[in-house]
């Protein structure tokens, strides 16, 4: 993605605030250049953008009124229609933008059953880092490669990472046979060209790993943010279908992720070969790999 793509997409995210918001945005010249991964609006709070581990703090103040025009312009003015959604926490808008939403949850029985009086925004920016994942995708080459799993603290990459490695490998000359579970509709925004990928978008993450090994014999599967006992029992099978998987977790360390239930048995049966975490300390896609002992 170049600059002027960049800037589209910034642009795309921007047309969902108000008039005032946006200016406000573009006033913000020393780092509006292509570069800012999220708008956040909170009530009561001046609008902000996020570039890199950069938080700048604008003049511009959001009301009630902003965070209702926002969420109208996202839900394309039919809240009802993004109801599950907004739920679980986000809504889905057009050009892959994402946006997370908090407010009041009404619950029943410990279920959440509706989110009301939204007090909070923030747009997430998807783009494209041509490159950005050569050293990841030369470990998936490697021989013996059974499956890897990404980690880093929130907002550090890891949807950017698993995009590029799909558009990577995906492409010339690898074109192996992709399939990505998009749950949240963020790791293919931006996918496009001559690709061997399929975008099984918004399926829950067990159902889309079942689906995709039931009925397009992929040779990669993508998926992002593991951790339910379902996604490790859909993983188990594609691992004894020989399919290798590349997913997405929280976390700091493989040693973090090693003691948590979900994620340690299939470290112990050997479905990956790889836990790769990200960092910022030289760039975008920093990594740090260790290789796990498995079978």
């Amino acid at each position: 993605m170049n600059v002027i793509e960049r800037l589209s997409a910034e642009e795309s995210a921007i047309s969902y605030l108000p008039h005032h918001l946006c200016e406000a945005v573009r006033r913000s010249s020393g780092i509006y250049k292509g570069a800012v991964s999220e708008i956040r609006l909170r009530l009561g709070s001046p609008l902000a953008i996020t570039s890199g581990d950069r938080n700048l703090i604008t003049g511009a103040i959001c009301t009630k009124s902003d965070i209702d025009h926002t969420v109208r312009a996202l839900c394309g003015n039919s809240l009802y229609s993004h109801s599950e959604t907004i739920k679980e926490g986000y809504i889905c808008a057009d050009g892959g933008i994402r946006a997370g939403v908090c407010g009041r949850a009404v619950t029943d029985g410990g279920r959440i059953v509706a989110v009301t009086d939204i007090s909070s925004v923030c747009l997430r920016i998807p783009r494209r880092v041509p490159g950005a994942s050569d050293d990841i995708c030369r470990l998936i080459m490697k021989k013996g490669f059974r499956g890897m799993v990404v980690y880093s603290p929130p907002g550090v990459g890891k949807t950017t990472a698993l995009r590029e490695v799909a558009a990577r490998m995906g492409a010339k000359p690898y074109s192996l046979r992709i399939a990505v579970i998009d749950t949240r509709f963020e790791i293919c925004a931006g996918l496009s060209g001559d690709l061997t990928v399929d975008c099984l978008s918004g399926y829950p993450r067990a159902k889309g790993m079942e689906t995709a090994l039931r009925t397009l014999s992929p040779q990669l599967i993508i998926c992002d943010e593991i951790g339910s006992r379902e996604d490790g029992e859909a993983i188990r099978e594609s691992v004894g279908a020989g399919v290798p998987f590349i997913v997405s977790a929280h976390g700091d360390s493989a040693a973090e992720l090693c003691k948590r239930p979900n994620l340690s048995s299939l470290f112990d049966m050997g479905a990956f070969t790889y836990a790769v975490g990200l960092s910022r300390s030289s760039g975008p896609f920093a990594i740090n790999v260790t290789e796990l002992a498995g079978e």
